[in-house]
């Protein structure tokens, strides 16, 4: 049946660089929207000297530390002159910036920094416009890229500004890319079982209603609730619990097949199982087959673990996800009733 449906994610914007706490080139970027509140533009570039030699020899977690001593020390220097409009930016790697009212504030900022013995530790530039009858973003690249080929001068960088101005955008994007990455990784996965989560499922059981089931078939959804999570809290504590979830969760993915899904749903041992191509016959049929499985393989457990199940397929149930996940709730009620350990209908 080919590859596991992937799950498309939706991530929230991305402002913050994770090692420093500071604002990112994303933050940059949007700060640049609106008109200057000075009539001068200044920008102090700072870059940490030989941090791939010391990632090299000292390992990363120094380069890291000496990453985050910089980005302090520019904080405390540029909250320290008291300077209003003036904020400090990591924009990727061992790279640093402050936006400045004024060539005047750099210079004190410069001064305070030498003063620290923070000018030994970084190559450092500074550049400055007009901004009259300019907006924040136009005069912001006017002085970029004069401020890159300062810094790139500096370190005995080679080629043309524009070839070096590519050369850090591209690096940027990069870093974006993997930042916006581990973003719909937390955003989409459950931090308890690991699997993805209740937003995954939905997104894509959307996504399979709306543009797939007419070419691919029918969609078949099964809600499973564990029926022993009371007895593992109570006496194996939340932690045991949990531990239930995780072991729980990779039993019911192990019976799946490529191209199956399984999520947690909610709270506490509550699953949803997405089969695509799945009528409600074969649905009902994979729901029993896991309620088997669930019992069979958990016998050996301290606390046996039984699953009730609710069952609904698309489009004889419903074509929209609430309806369905409705009936879902329903179903899994019924088979609660009955007396659990069991695969339940609408």
């Amino acid at each position: 049946m080919g590859d596991k449906p992937q799950i498309s994610r939706i991530w929230p914007a991305v402002g913050e660089d994770p090692l420093t706490g500071l604002p990112n080139l994303l933050a940059l970027i949007a700060d640049l929207q609106g008109p200057p509140k000075t009539d001068r533009l200044a920008i102090a570039g700072f870059d940490l000297k030989k941090l791939d030699y010391i990632n090299r020899e000292f390992g990363h977690a120094e380069g890291d530390r000496m990453i985050k001593e910089i980005a302090e020390t520019l904080v405390e220097a540029t909250a320290g002159l008291n300077i209003e409009g003036s904020r400090v930016y990591r924009i990727g790697g061992d790279e640093f910036c402050v936006l400045l009212p004024g060539l005047s504030h750099a210079d004190n900022l410069i001064e305070e920094l030498r003063m620290r013995g923070t000018l030994a530790k970084v190559r450092h530039a500074v550049v400055a416009c007009s901004c009259v009858n300019k907006d924040l973003e136009e005069a912001f690249l006017e002085v970029w890229p004069l401020l890159i080929d300062a810094l790139e001068s500096q370190a005995g960088a080679r080629g043309t500004q524009m070839r070096r101005l590519a050369r850090v955008l591209v690096g940027k994007v990069r870093e974006t890319i993997d930042l916006l990455k581990a973003s719909r990784k937390l955003a989409y996965t459950d931090d308890i079982s690991g699997l993805p989560n209740q937003r995954a499922a939905r997104h894509l059981i959307g996504e399979y209603l709306a543009r797939r089931m007419d070419s691919e078939g029918p969609l078949g959804l099964l809600f499973a609730d564990g029926d022993n999570l009371k007895v593992y809290n109570d006496n194996l504590g939340y932690e045991g619990g949990n531990e239930m979830i995780r072991r729980l969760g990779n039993l019911i993915s192990s019976e799946t097949s490529p191209g199956e899904l399984v999520a947690r749903w909610l709270s506490g041992d509550e699953f949803m199982i997405i089969l695509p191509g799945a009528g409600k016959k074969e649905a009902m049929e994979r729901a029993a087959s896991i309620c088997r499985a669930v019992e069979a393989q958990t016998a050996q457990w301290v606390y046996p673990v039984t699953i009730s199940v609710g069952v609904v397929s698309a489009p004889e149930d419903g074509t929209d996800l609430e309806t369905l996940i409705t009936k879902l709730e329903k179903a899994n009620a019924r088979a609660k009733k009955l007396g659990k350990n069991r695969a339940c209908g609408i």
